[in-house]
């Protein structure tokens, strides 16, 4: 398999903006101050937040390798690890990419274990799915617990708020995937019958399109069959997002910062929503986000949350793309 990777004006100019905004962010912050709080890191301390942060790239793969055995396709764990690596990566670098890189990866899983395609669409986007499913339960979650305590508002009712309808958006979407009652595939066809009445020509390719549609829906359909299955693997999966408030608890720690599991667990929870930006892998906006967080619960300087900021993506974020540029080689 040969995958090119092109960086294109497009990508170039979204690559551009993230440099900007942690530019930007970095002079805000006073550059000085921000390199001497970089330089007096404990190492150590980074290198455990750095061992544990990679473990949840672990197990967003094996959350993969879960579906892959339910749907009987052909995959040893390693090759599994090495596949999602490879679209983790792609994803990663791609702006928009978390919100369209399922379909490489589902090609990158057809290819080497020689599945058919509707097959592993449907086991990618399901994996996705789940894998996502934490970072909003556990954000809902803290959320409820600030306002629960009177502490919701400003910036965090407007972050509830996106939660809260990206959580509404995903469980339809989820539901009419996963479902039996074949709306998603009906509706399909009849846009494509309309198309195809309009044109009033090439029916053998709209047939063809029609059945691949349904296959695709028998593909979800199978895969979200088992509700014991599903919250099983979203159980598992809700350890990446554990490994994660671990991994900034040490880098806290690295740079004297005095960790507390409630802020710790918001600031990990809360960030994610600075990763649906445009910019590849949320950079630039993630730095941002994440240093107002940590301002916002630590009596710290910008400069000290910025930091913060980016050590812990050089945990969870930059050690992905690394591996997985050496995955994809292979």
């Amino acid at each position: 398999m040969r995958l090119p990777i092109a960086v294109g004006r497009k990508e170039a100019l979204w690559f551009g903006v993230s440099g900007v905004l942690l530019a930007g962010l970095i002079y805000l912050a006073d550059v000085d101050e921000f390199l001497s709080s970089i330089g007096h890191a404990d190492p150590r301390l980074f290198a455990v937040a750095v061992v544990v942060g990679f473990s949840s790239l672990l197990v967003w793969a094996l959350v993969w390798h879960r579906f892959f055995r339910r749907m009987a396709i052909d995959a040893t764990a390693s090759l599994t690890l090495r596949m999602f690596l490879t679209g983790h990566f792609l994803n990663s670098i791609t702006p928009l990419g978390q919100f369209g890189g399922e379909p490489i990866m589902a090609y990158i899983v057809s290819d080497n274990t020689d599945t058919d395609y509707e097959t592993t669409l449907a086991c990618v986007i399901s994996a996705d799915i789940v894998n996502a499913t934490p970072f909003f339960t556990f954000t809902l979650g803290g959320l409820l617990y600030l306002a629960v305590f009177g502490a919701l508002q400003g910036l965090l009712v407007d972050i509830a708020v996106i939660s809260v309808l990206i959580v509404l958006a995903g469980g339809l979407v989820a539901y009419l995937l996963w479902s039996k009652n074949g709306a998603l595939g009906d509706t399909a066809t009849r846009i494509l019958d309309a198309i195809e009445r309009r044109l009033g020509r090439a029916e053998s390719l709209f047939q063809s399109l029609k059945e691949r549609i349904y296959r695709v829906e028998d593909a979800f359909q199978e895969a979200g069959s088992d509700p014991r299955f599903l919250v099983t693997t979203a159980a598992v999966s809700h350890l990446a997002i554990i490994a994660q408030i671990v991994s900034l608890y040490f880098v806290f720690r690295s740079i004297g910062i005095e960790p507390e599991f409630v802020p710790l667990y918001l600031i990990v929870n809360l960030s994610v929503i600075a990763t649906l930006s445009p910019t590849p892998g949320g950079s630039g906006t993630y730095e941002v986000a994440f240093s107002a967080l940590v301002t916002l619960f630590y009596p710290v300087g910008l400069a000290t949350a910025l930091t913060a900021a980016v050590l812990f993506r050089l945990t969870t974020y930059w050690p992905g793309i690394l591996v997985g540029y050496a995955a994809l080689l292979t």
